[in-house]
């Protein structure tokens, strides 16, 4: 995949791509924080092609590590925190689902 994007093989990108693929495989969620231009994306992207090829190619053995991997990014600093995981109306009591809560229960 990296030579397929014209990136060159760095060990400490391959190193930082295989610690998103650990932490994902321990945890629910994750944000990539780093400075413009660090790598953040390219490393989720690199990671999601290899994962979607790697399913592609799966035998049995490996078949249940490998998925075929579909992002949605959202950008929390353009709509407010109720908007992103949702609220209850103070009026009515009502809960509404945010942006993330039905990201999720789409993905169920």
């Amino acid at each position: 995949m990296i030579e397929e994007l014209n990136l060159q093989k760095k060990k400490a990108f391959i190193i930082k791509i295989i610690q998103l693929f650990e932490t994902f495989n321990v945890r629910f969620g994750v944000m990539l924080v780093g400075p413009t231009g660090s790598g953040k994306t390219t490393c989720y992207q690199v990671l999601q092609d290899t994962m979607t090829d790697m399913r592609e190619k799966a035998t049995s053995k490996t078949s249940d590590v490998f998925q075929v991997v579909k992002k949605i990014v959202l950008n929390p600093k353009a709509i407010s925190m109720g908007e992103m995981y949702g609220e209850v109306n103070q009026v009515s009591q009502e809960w509404f689902d945010g942006l993330a809560s039905k990201v999720m229960r789409n993905a169920a």
